[in-house]
């Protein structure tokens, strides 16, 4: 166990900078966008972009069943998900995944959560034509749903190194944190402490 030390000096070991659990449900629960990583046949780590939905304490995110993720990971379910978040706050869970083929039970409900997360910020053609039109395309055939179960957090803040550094806070002090609202700096007074 590493000894919190009022003073930064190297950063050798930055897990004391962590991210805990209210925080990670509150960044969570206002992102779209993470990663999903899973492995090959031959065992490179591959990974792309999804949008996604946090729900049920598990990712959510979808592709078609042609995507070679899919039966990457059927054979492997040990994946991982990784989201940034700004002052350089990430998460990373391991994750098992279990793919969900066309019609099953999670279809319906995470087309509707989707289409209300994603048709903000679509052309105005699209936005105009509704949540309904929007899931019609995206409901063909051979779409699955993917479900990411974390197993394992690895977390880190950055704010927290930097407010470490300044000496306004210290691993194992209370951190005081800050709204929601994105912003780029360390915390300010009574932010952390």
């Amino acid at each position: 166990m590493t000894k919190a030390r009022d003073k930064l000096e190297d950063f050798d070991d930055v897990s004391i900078y962590g991210i805990g659990p209210a925080r990670r449900q509150a960044l969570l629960a206002r992102t779209e966008e993470c990663a999903v990583v899973w492995s090959t046949r031959d065992g490179w780590p591959v990974g792309v972009q999804h949008l996604y939905i946090w729900r049920d304490e598990r990712f959510w995110v979808t592709c078609t069943g042609a995507r070679k993720r899919v039966p990457a990971l059927r054979a492997r379910p040990q994946s991982s998900v990784i989201v940034a978040f700004e002052g350089e706050q990430t998460l990373t869970a391991k994750t098992l995944a279990t793919v969900h083929d066309h019609g099953s039970a999670h279809h319906d409900w995470f087309y509707a959560a989707l289409a209300e997360q994603a048709l903000p910020g679509q052309p105005p053609a699209i936005r105009d034509a509704g949540a309904e039109a929007w899931i019609e395309r995206l409901d063909t055939p051979d779409r699955v749903v993917i479900e990411l179960v974390p197993q394992k957090w690895i977390s880190f803040d950055g704010r927290k190194v930097k407010a470490h550094g300044e000496g306004s806070w210290k691993p194992g002090d209370p951190w005081d944190e800050p709204d929601d609202a994105p912003h780029n700096g360390s915390p300010g007074a009574g932010q952390g402490r």
